[in-house]
């Protein structure tokens, strides 16, 4: 029993460490020796738990998307899922880290790690807006795609790109007044699109 809990917490803190360094470097910069070195391990045992970076990196990807979508809040109101979708971000950076780097090191068109679950909560989230705009919370009248693509930019931006946020606002993403601003803002848009409907 005791072997079992001890693998379970040596595999949470290569998964904790695998989960910084990727975040840091993105994978073309992660090194197995760094993340074994973060976990307080020898690098072999860390190819005993994950057998390539690969491998780890995908398991990374995984257990972040799992986490970052449980967290999720539900809102009301037009605003709800431009809202919804900024505090996500701003509450898990590190999801929007991995993001960065993915698409920075991907093709376009190439895979993604967990595409099948990815494409899936996606179509949820698509759904969800279309639903939104066929109650009249939402403009009806935009292609439920382009709109979603847009709630995600205005909702990730701040943290994807925190010294743009700063150059122009003079605050930080994780600033709570920032937030408060932001959230206010998003709302007030996502009102007065509903309104010109």
């Amino acid at each position: 029993m005791g072997e079992i809990r001890d693998a379970a917490r040596t595999r949470a803190r290569i998964m904790e460490a695998a989960r910084d360094e990727f975040a840091a470097r993105g994978f073309a910069g992660a090194r197995m020796a760094a993340i074994a070195e973060r976990a307080g391990i020898v690098k072999q045992l860390l190819y005993h738990y994950f057998a390539s970076k690969d491998v780890l990196f995908e398991a990374t990807v995984a257990s972040k998307f799992e986490q970052h979508r449980a967290a999720l809040p539900e809102l009301e109101g037009p605003g709800a899922a431009f809202v919804r979708q900024f505090r996500a971000a701003y509450r898990d950076a590190v999801w929007i880290r991995l993001m960065t780097w993915e698409a920075a090191t991907n093709e376009a068109g190439g895979r993604m790690v967990g595409e099948d679950v990815r494409r899936e909560a996606t179509a949820r989230q698509t759904a969800n807006i279309a639903a939104r705009q066929a109650s009249g919370e939402l403009p009806a009248d935009l292609p439920t795609e382009l709109l979603q693509l847009a709630i995600y930019a205005l909702g990730i931006f701040p943290v994807a790109f925190p010294q743009s946020t700063e150059m122009i606002t003079g605050r930080t993403a994780d600033d709570p007044a920032f937030q408060t601003a932001w959230s206010e803002f998003l709302a007030e848009l996502a009102r007065r699109l509903a309104l010109a409907t």
